[in-house]
C-alpha cells in the first residue's frame, strides 16, 4: 500500500504531484499524453521505473480519493450493481459486435447501427449508454454514436478477446459460484466441482471440456494467446529468473510445457542443457511436426518431446524439472499429485524449478497491482478449485509434497508477473522419509 492517508487534500496533493511528474516524463521522451479521444494512445508507454512508480501512486491515491468522497453507503450499496450491468453491457457489445461496426473518425446513427448489428435500436443506446460512464464509447452529437480510445481498443483482437471471455464465460462462472458450493460443499479441491462445472452442467475438468467444446475452447485460446504475449508474461523472464548457465551439463524437463516456447530461453542460457518437453499426445504431435514447431532449428538438437500425463509415475530421472504455470491451475491435493512423481524421479540434489505467482500478504503491493492479483486469485477458484498462493502457502505446499524438499531460493524479475522458485530436494531428509513411508506401508 502506498499511501494510507485519508486526508482528502494530502490525497489530492499527491494525484496533482504524481500527475505533473508523468505529465512530464510524457512529454519529455516524446510520448504523447493520455486521452479518451479516438485516436488517443491504447496502451500506457513503456516507461522508467520511478515514472512506473508515480504512475501507481497517482492510481492508488485516486481511488483512495474517489472512494472517500463517495463514502461507504454508495461504495457498498451501489458498485455491484454498477459493475453486473457494466458486464452485461460488454457482453452484448462483444455478442452483436457492435465496437467494429462503428466507423473510426466518425459518428453512426443509433438506428443505422442497429440495422448493421441487427438489434434493437432502443437497447442498443440502453447498453452503450451505459458503457459511455466508463468513457467507453462517446454521443459527442445527440443520436451519434462514435469512439473514444478504449473502444477503438475493443476492436483490437487482443483487448477483443480479453472482455469477450470476461464478460460471457468468467461471468457466467462467477454467477454460478454460489451454486457450486451448495452442491458440493465448501473448501471442494476437486478440479470437476467448480463453478464452471455448474455453470456448463459438466463434470469434466475445465481443460477436458474445452477440448470438447470448440467455441468455448476458441475462445480460451484465444485469451491464453493474448496473454502470453503481454510483457509481464515474456518468456524472456524465464532465463532472468534463474541462472540456467550455472548449471552445466543438465538434463531439463519442462513439464505440461506445451510446445516447448518457454524452455527455449534456457536452452539459449545454457549451450548445455538438454530439454525433454512433456505433455499430452496430441500437443507433443504438434510440437514435434517440422512445420508447427516452435523450437528454433539451431536448438532442436538438445530438444526431445515426450508423450506423458502429469500424474502418472516419471519415465525418466533427471536433474531439473521446469514447472511454469501450473500450480495455480489446481487444488493443494492435486498439485501435491503433480510433484510427487516428479521428488521421486529427482536426481539427487535436483532441483524443481517452478515459475508461477506469489501473492502478496495484504497491502503488500500497489494497489492496482494487488487488485489484479486478488481477481486472479478468485478466477482459478471458479475455473477449477485452484487459487494463486502466497509465500506461507507455498512453502506449506512444498512441505506437504515432500518433507525432503525446501525452497532455496525465490526470483522475482523486474517486470515479471511470476517469481521463479527454486526447490531443492535434500537427500537425507528425502530418504528418511521414503523410509518411514515403506516401513508405514509394511
Amino acid at each position: 500500500m502506498l499511501g494510507a492517508t485519508e486526508d482528502l487534500e494530502q490525497l489530492a496533493e499527491t494525484c496533482l504531484a504524481t500527475a505533473k511528474v508523468i505529465k512530464d516524463h510524457l512529454s519529455k521522451n516524446g510520448h504523447p499524453q493520455m486521452s479518451f479521444d479516438e485516436n488517443g494512445p491504447p496502451t500506457f508507454p513503456e516507461v522508467p521505473p520511478n515514472i512506473q512508480y508515480a504512475r501507481l501512486t497517482l492510481r492508488e491515491s485516486a481511488q483512495r480519493l474517489l472512494d472517500l468522497v463517495a463514502g461507504p453507503e454508495e461504495n457498498v450499496g451501489f458498485y455491484s450493481y454498477y459493475i453486473v450491468h457494466d458486464l452485461n453491457a460488454f457482453r452484448y457489445v462483444h455478442r452483436y459486435g457492435i465496437a467494429s461496426a462503428i466507423p473510426f473518425n466518425d459518428t453512426i446513427t443509433y438506428n443505422d447501427l442497429a440495422r448493421k448489428c441487427d438489434v434493437d435500436a432502443g437497447q442498443l443506446k440502453q447498453m452503450l449508454r451505459q458503457l459511455m460512464q466508463l468513457r467507453i464509447f462517446r454521443e459527442s452529437v445527440p443520436g451519434q454514436v462514435g469512439h473514444t480510445a478504449a473502444s477503438k481498443h475493443l476492436t483490437h483482437p487482443g483487448a477483443l478477446y480479453f472482455n469477450q471471455y470476461c464478460s460471457i464465460n468468467a461471468f457466467d462462472y462467477v454467477a454460478k459460484q454460489i451454486d457450486a458450493l451448495e452442491r458440493w460443499g465448501h473448501g471442494s479441491q476437486e478440479p470437476n466441482q467448480a463453478a464452471l462445472n455448474y455453470a456448463h452442467d459438466t463434470d469434466k475438468s475445465m481443460y477436458d471440456y474445452y477440448e470438447e467444446n470448440g467455441e468455448v475452447r476458441e475462445r480460451f485460446s484465444n485469451l491464453m494467446t493474448y496473454v502470453s504475449k503481454m510483457d509481464a508474461m515474456s518468456n524472456a523472464y524465464v532465463a532472468a529468473g534463474f541462472d540456467w548457465a550455472a548449471l552445466g551439463e543438465v538434463t531439463i524437463v519442462d513439464v505440461a510445457g506445451n510446445m516447448g516456447h518457454c524452455s527455449v530461453p534456457i536452452a539459449k542460457a545454457n549451450p548445455k542443457a538438454k530439454i525433454i518437453v512433456q505433455d499430452l499426445p496430441n500437443i507433443i504431435k504438434r510440437a514435434k511436426d517440422p512445420e508447427t514447431c516452435v523450437v528454433p532449428k539451431e536448438l532442436r538438437s538438445r530438444f526431445d518431446f515426450m508423450a506423458h500425463d502429469f500424474y502418472d509415475p516419471q519415465p525418466v530421472k533427471v536433474d531439473v524439472f521446469f514447472v511454469r504455470m501450473i500450480m495455480h491451475d489446481y487444488s493443494d491435493e492435486y498439485c501435491i499429485r503433480i510433484l510427487k512423481p516428479l521428488v521421486a524421479a529427482l536426481k539427487p540434489g535436483g532441483r524443481i524449478m517452478i515459475m508461477d505467482s506469489i501473492l502478496p500478504p495484504v497491502g503488500g503491493a500497489p494497489a492496482p497491482i494487488e487488485r489484479f492479483l486478488r481477481a486472479q486469485d478468485l478466477q482459478m477458484l471458479v475455473l477449477t478449485n485452484a487459487k494463486e498462493r502466497d509465500s506461507e502457502q507455498w512453502n506449506d505446499l512444498i512441505k506437504a509434497t515432500d518433507p525432503g524438499l525446501k525452497i532455496n531460493s525465490v526470483t522475482l524479475p523486474p517486470g515479471s508477473a511470476m517469481a521463479m522458485i527454486e526447490v531443492i530436494l535434500e537427500a537425507k531428509a528425502h530418504g528418511q522419509a521414503a523410509k518411514v513411508r515403506s516401513n508405514g506401508r509394511a
